[in-house]
């Protein structure tokens, strides 16, 4: 009769020492799933940032072509001037995409820290010891 309180015991504590390793573990996952989000806001802003960059200069560099083409050209070779120029612009802004593109492409997925441990997570909880 004194053995089933010590067996009940064991078992609530048994089942609070592994409550707070479940708890700890969930937070520790919150933690890095927060940071992996800071980080992706981040990328996420500088991709816009070079996207602003890009039209801008692009713009910018077909204006100013289109301008210096006229004004130089004698009027006979305005019009090759200004196709030149239409080129020139759409050539950079075309590497500014480019530059772009590869920059995300380089970056990891968003929270593929925070899955790669939830995976490690679940295989450690499904196998049998």
């Amino acid at each position: 009769m004194n053995r089933l309180p010590l067996i009940i015991s064991g078992f609530t504590g048994a089942a609070g020492r592994f409550g707070g390793m479940a708890s700890q573990i969930l937070q520790d996952r919150l933690e890095l799933l927060a940071l992996e989000l800071r980080e992706a806001k981040i990328r996420f802003v500088q991709a816009i940032i070079l996207v602003c960059m890009a039209v801008v200069f692009s713009l910018l560099g077909l204006l100013l072509l289109v301008m210096a083409c006229v004004y130089v050209m004698p009027p006979e070779w305005r019009l090759y001037g200004l196709a030149f120029a239409a080129a020139a612009s759409m050539l950079a802004g075309t590497v500014a995409f480019m530059v772009l593109l590869r920059h995300l492409e380089r970056k990891p997925l968003a929270f593929d820290q925070s899955l790669t441990e939830l995976k490690k997570d679940a295989t450690c909880f499904s196998t049998r010891n």
